[in-house]
Order: structure tokens, then C-alpha cells, then sequence
């Protein structure tokens, strides 16, 4: 029988996982089939239920429901638990693990696609919401040295807080402005500013040569930050790379390995050219 495996949020039609995981599932050979799925979080639990009742061996979480979903995992991994926030499941009988993959995707993504050494590495992350606190946790995992930047300083001090929590009170991560920017090697937008508009959450001025930037916005796939950042001589990579490798983390977790990154961003690519985008 073929094991279902869906992306859940709403809205969810807009997800490219569908495109992502089904040309995955084909290139890898297994009796797998993928879904975009409608839940509310007033349909939470119902659906939950619905998985455990059998057919499913994972799920990928989207919003509104990363922070609803925890109450309702078996077991949660060290980074999900952290967070308190999950966008991965991964289904055994009637059991359900709760995992984050979204900061190692943005670290995979920055280092398989621009090939930036994170040991060492530093780092500004712009935005205080739930991206930035799984990208920042796994940034200084890897050995990055990392600054907060975002509108609300007590949100920024919050990132801190989390990531020492977890980490320890030396750990390298700080709160600090747009400054901070000169002095970095690695910028990663994790705030909404440029989806679907032309706006950038940064003053381009503050761009240069010495950059690697990673816009976890993708759609539009080329930003204005990212024009920006190539035009200051930065390299850029795109947020679709920051999807497609936590995908391949959620494959991994499924059924032990994942497909070629580049196979998931031809589909990705194909599919939003379908879409007009």
C-alpha cells in the first residue's frame, strides 16, 4: 500500500512541497505518494487523529500550525523542543516525532550552494520570528558567530535568550543593528519584507563584496535584496535552496535518505513557471 505523506497549514495551496517531494519520491523509487492538505488549527486535532488511524508515515508543518502541532507529538527532537515549534512529523504506527528542519536547511542551503564555512563564520540574521530562531540556533551550532537585527529589540533579545538556553549562556550570539552588516560574512533574511514586493529589509548600502546572503523569501525567487546584494559583488542564494534542503532533512527522517537537490529545485522551478512566477 502506498504511504501518504502530506504538507498541512492554511492556506496551503501556494506550497511547492507537493512539486518537491512528489518528483523525489519517483527519482528515489519508493511506494510513496504527497498532498497539500487544508487544516485549520481549530481541525488540528482531528486530522492528527486521522494520521494516527494509519496511511501516513509523515508530514510537513506549515503556518499557522508549527507552534499548535507540538501539543499533539508522542516526542519531540532536541530542536523542536527548543523552539517549540515543529514542521516536520515523522509517523510510526501510531506515533508521532515532532522535528524543526528549518535552520539546518538554511545552513545547508549556505554551505552546499555558496559554499560558506559556518565554523567561524559571521553572521547576521534579520527578524526575530520563528525562522530566525531555528536559523540562528543551527547557525551557532555550526560554529558561526551570530547577530540579531530586528525592529523590536526585546524580540531580538528574546532569539538570545532561546539560542543560550539551548546552547549555553557563552554561546555566541548577540542582539546588534544593521552595522553589524559590515563587519559579516553571512546575511540571512528571515523577516516577510520582499515577498511579493519590491521592498528590502535592509539599506543596500550596508551590502558589499565580502557577503554571502541567504533571503529565506522566495517568491519572488530574485528579491530586491538579493539584486541588491549582487550588484554590491555579494553572492546570493535564493530561499528556494533554504526549502528544498530541510525537505531533504524531512526525507531523511522518513525513510532514511532524500533525493538530489538539484532534481527538487528543476521541479520547484518548473512548477513556478506554471504558476506565472
Amino acid at each position: 500500500m502506498t504511504t501518504r505523506a502530506a504538507v498541512i497549514g492554511s492556506p496551503v495551496s501556494h506550497s511547492l512541497s507537493p512539486a518537491i517531494h512528489s518528483v523525489s519520491f519517483a527519482a528515489l523509487g519508493v511506494d510513496w505518494s504527497y498532498e497539500a492538505v487544508d487544516v485549520t488549527p481549530d481541525s488540528l486535532a482531528s486530522f492528527m487523529g486521522s494520521v494516527r488511524d494509519g496511511g501516513f508515515g509523515g508530514l510537513s508543518v506549515t503556518m499557522p500550525l508549527k507552534n499548535a502541532a507540538v501539543a499533539h507529538m508522542d516526542s519531540l527532537d532536541d530542536d523542536a523542543r527548543t523552539l517549540d515549534a515543529v514542521n516536520c512529523v515523522s509517523v510510526v504506527g501510531r506515533t508521532l516525532r515532532g522535528h524543526n528542519t528549518d535552520g539546518d536547511g538554511c545552513c545547508d542551503a549556505l554551505e552546499s550552494v555558496a559554499g560558506v564555512r559556518l565554523a567561524g563564520a559571521r553572521a547576521v540574521v534579520l527578524g526575530a520570528g520563528g525562522t530566525a530562531r531555528s536559523v540562528s540556533l543551527a547557525l551557532v551550532r555550526r560554529g558561526a558567530t551570530v547577530v540579531i537585527v530586528n525592529r523590536t529589540a526585546a524580540n531580538a533579545d528574546a532569539v538570545v535568550d532561546l539560542v543560550r538556553s539551548a546552547l549555553g549562556e557563552s554561546a555566541p550570539v548577540s542582539t546588534g543593528s544593521t552595522t553589524d552588516i559590515n563587519a559579516a560574512t553571512v546575511l540571512v533574511n528571515t523577516t516577510s519584507v520582499g515577498m511579493n514586493s519590491d521592498e528590502s529589509p535592509v539599506d543596500h548600502g550596508v551590502l558589499h563584496g565580502g557577503l554571502v546572503v541567504l533571503d529565506a523569501v522566495y517568491s519572488p525567487l530574485d528579491t530586491a535584496l538579493l539584486r541588491a546584494a549582487r550588484a554590491a559583488g555579494s553572492t546570493t542564494v535564493d530561499g528556494l535552496w533554504m526549502l528544498i534542503h530541510q525537505a531533504r532533512h524531512q526525507q531523511r527522517l522518513w525513510f532514511g535518505r532524500a533525493a538530489d537537490a538539484g532534481l527538487m529545485r528543476e521541479e520547484s522551478v518548473r512548477e513556478l513557471a506554471r504558476r506565472g512566477k
